[in-house]
């Protein structure tokens, strides 16, 4: 049976972010859908800042396997197309952006691991779905370019400025890979309310420009930067990149336990 590489890789993701996010299975209830295009970046960062903002009695989880192996922080950046509600009807606003800060926490007495959220900035007006959501002026410059049929180069240049105060910038420049679609479910948890998760079933379009664990090096460049004072301690200036995604088909729908 003959399979690609990115197709591998799409689904070892897959496995691996579905195994991290086991819980029993109880009444779900759908409260909305949505279709983004994100960028995913892992980091191995200060264990002792990002442990900080777990919740007590969590500990941080340093990713074992998979393309992300390595990783004990995500941060998404995510830009939402399209979001309806439970009954498929646009919301208003229909679109937004905002970046997630991610991060795997284990717990003695607690079966598996969770993923927390650890702090989302966000376009007003504030949802704050995870009760940690602060305001921020968030912009996106997007472009691809090359032939139809061939390799294309992509780039992204992100500018988040939270209201509290700093800057976080991302530049990223490459030439994208055949991408791979896969399908999974991952279900995070409230940094600030441990007993509060939501659903997310989702289809993903995924294009692994980086994985340090499978040898597989960015074909580009990127610069992150962040003077944003609440995570100074994680963005010190020792943090490593271990991982890229590069998402530009996301389709999830939303559910509660």
């Amino acid at each position: 049976m003959r399979k690609s590489l990115f197709n591998w890789v799409a689904g070892l993701l897959s496995l691996a972010l579905l195994w991290f996010s086991v819980v029993p299975a109880t009444a779900e209830t759908t409260v909305g859908s949505n279709v983004d295009s994100r960028v995913v970046l892992a980091f191995k960062a200060n264990d002792e800042a990002i442990q900080a903002n777990l919740p007590d009695g969590w500990g941080l989880l340093t990713l074992p396997n998979g393309p992300l192996a390595g990783s004990n922080l995500l941060v998404s950046f995510i830009d939402r197309h399209l979001a309806l509600d439970a009954e498929g009807k646009p919301l208003a606003p229909h679109s937004d952006r905002s970046v997630a800060l991610l991060a795997y926490g284990v717990k003695p007495g607690v079966e598996g691991a969770r993923m927390f959220v650890l702090r989302v900035f966000e376009m007003p007006p504030v949802a704050s779905s995870y009760d940690n959501g602060i305001a921020a002026s968030i912009s996106r410059e997007f472009t691809l370019t090359g032939s139809a049929d061939d390799t294309r180069t992509h780039q992204e240049v992100w500018r988040i400025e939270p209201e509290t105060g700093g800057v976080l910038g991302l530049d990223l420049t490459y030439r994208s890979g055949r991408p791979g679609w896969s399908s999974s479910e991952a279900m995070p948890y409230s940094a600030v309310n441990p007993d509060f998760h939501r659903i997310y079933r989702y289809d993903q379009l995924v294009d692994l420009a980086m994985s340090a664990a499978l040898g597989r090096e960015l074909n580009g460049d990127i610069q992150l930067q962040s003077s944003i004072p609440e995570f100074a301690g994680v963005f010190d200036g020792d943090e490593s990149l271990t991982g890229i995604l590069v998402i530009p088909v996301y389709v999830r729908e939303v559910l509660l336990p």
